[in-house]
């Protein structure tokens, strides 16, 4: 009698830990596909990046989307210059820069942040905007509102700004 006591007990711990196993299985099968095409635009952008801008390595990949979609790495060549590979979706234009030739992603930070009332950044990412290098940064506003600026790269300046989507 106590034998089948314990057995049906061991028997249902068993069965719960194969549900919890079967649970977390299936989480991170739903996770590596939705993560999938962002991590392939990354190594396609980089395999570009290294072919035509000698990219050693990538330290920030933004993913840029207005009128046109961009992937853009930040990196070191080979020369040891840290540098900005934007990239076209099609993979057609490569546009690169020295990113000491504009303002980094903290100062954009900043810039937005003092600007209007910001209560958390949700994404930055640089692209180009009228064949011109630009910042985006998408923000919820005190309200709770979606907000986005688009900032140029080599002043820092906002260029547009919307409000309360």
């Amino acid at each position: 009698m106590e034998r089948k006591m314990r057995s049906r007990k061991r028997s249902k711990r068993l069965r719960i830990i194969g549900g919890i196993i079967a649970v977390l299985c299936v989480i991170f099968v739903l996770y590596s596909l939705a993560v999938s095409p962002m991590r392939r635009a990354h190594d396609q952008a980089f395999e570009l990046a290294q072919k035509y801008a000698s990219l050693k390595d990538d330290e920030k990949f933004y993913h840029y989307n207005r009128t046109q979609t961009y992937y853009t790495l930040l990196g070191t060549n080979k020369k040891g210059q840290k540098i900005y590979v934007i990239v076209a979706q099609n993979g057609k234009k490569i546009n690169i820069y020295q990113k000491n030739e504009g303002v980094s992603e903290a100062k954009v930070k900043e810039v937005v942040k003092s600007s209007d009332k910001v209560k958390k950044i949700t994404h930055v990412a640089l692209g180009l905007h009228k064949n011109k290098p630009t910042w985006e940064v998408s923000y919820l506003n005190q309200y709770g509102n979606l907000c986005y600026d688009l900032l140029d790269f080599k002043s820092g300046k906002i260029i547009k700004t919307i409000q309360n989507i």
